[in-house]
């Protein structure tokens, strides 16, 4: 008898490079890192988070998470590489350093509330699982 593997929800992954909160990752083989605008989307992250580093003895500092769950269904605001305005049901597609834009090649999902071009963020219903293109 096999295990079942978890299917819903965030998954935990490890962080390979530094990644910020409400970006788009890939993952690769040692872990996420922010997408760029032709890497095929993995899912988005809900907080910042750093490869595991050395630590000396006595150090009690707290560093960032070296494991983030990262979702791939769900509504996130995500980061938009520049300041532009998006309509309640706008595509939103990847961009460079993991943020989003209105237009690319990698649909990451569907603006479900309007954002001013003043905003930072968007709010995206994410449309993964992510698959790619046949060839």
């Amino acid at each position: 008898m096999s295990n079942p593997t978890f299917g819903t929800g965030p998954i935990t992954h490890k962080v390979a490079a530094a990644v910020e909160k409400f970006h788009v990752v890939k993952l690769g083989a040692s872990g996420i890192s922010h997408s760029g605008a032709t890497d095929l989307p993995y899912g988005a992250v809900a907080q910042s988070g750093a490869p595991a580093a050395a630590r000396t003895d006595n150090d009690l500092s707290h560093g960032l998470p070296s494991a983030l769950a990262v979702h791939r269904v769900g509504v996130l605001p995500l980061t938009k590489a520049t300041a532009v305005a998006f309509a309640t049901g706008e595509l939103v597609y990847a961009a460079a350093n993991g943020t989003v834009a209105k237009t690319g090649t990698k649909c990451v999902g569907i603006a479900v509330k309007a954002s001013a071009t003043s905003d930072a963020t968007v709010r995206t219903d994410l449309a993964g699982p992510f698959i790619p293109a046949p060839a």
